[in-house]
């Protein structure tokens, strides 16, 4: 287990998995017949879904935001065929494809996770572990060996 708890790995892996389904979708991004409205409609389920699998759980820094929001943006200009010589801000980016940030994305989700775990009746794990409070001392010198 990393110091992260192990995010970075995560991050890396959902980021491979949701490129592998933005590969396999290839050919709907080179239609010229779809509209970019409609690749957008089918990539916020398929490779955006893929690609923040879980990830209210995840330690949220800058490195890790970063690293999706490249994801994201590459992904976007290859959706709407924007060579990279071409230069566009992140914002008309997102003006044009009518996105978010990946950080406001995650956050919601973050939010929508907890509403759902405040909801839930009062037995559940998750809503006891968030009244847990460890009670007690520990022993004092140091711990034994086994």
């Amino acid at each position: 287990m990393s110091e992260s708890g192990g995010t970075e790995e995560d991050v890396a892996s959902r980021i491979k998995k949701a490129n592998g389904v933005f590969v396999q979708l290839y050919p709907v991004w080179r239609n010229l017949n779809i509209s970019k409205e409609v690749k957008m409609r089918i990539r916020n389920p398929n490779v955006k879904s893929v690609l923040l699998y879980a990830c209210e759980t995840w330690k949220t820094t800058n490195q890790i935001t970063r690293r999706l929001q490249i994801f994201v943006n590459k992904s976007l200009r290859r959706i709407i065929d924007i060579k990279w010589t071409n230069k566009m801000t992140r914002e008309e980016l997102r003006r044009i494809t009518h996105q978010n940030s990946i950080e406001n994305h995650m956050q919601r989700r973050k939010w929508n996770r907890i509403g759902h775990t405040l909801r839930k009746e009062t037995r559940e794990i998750e809503k006891t572990a968030l009244d847990w409070n460890p009670r007690g001392y520990r022993r004092r010198g140091r711990t034994k060996r086994t």
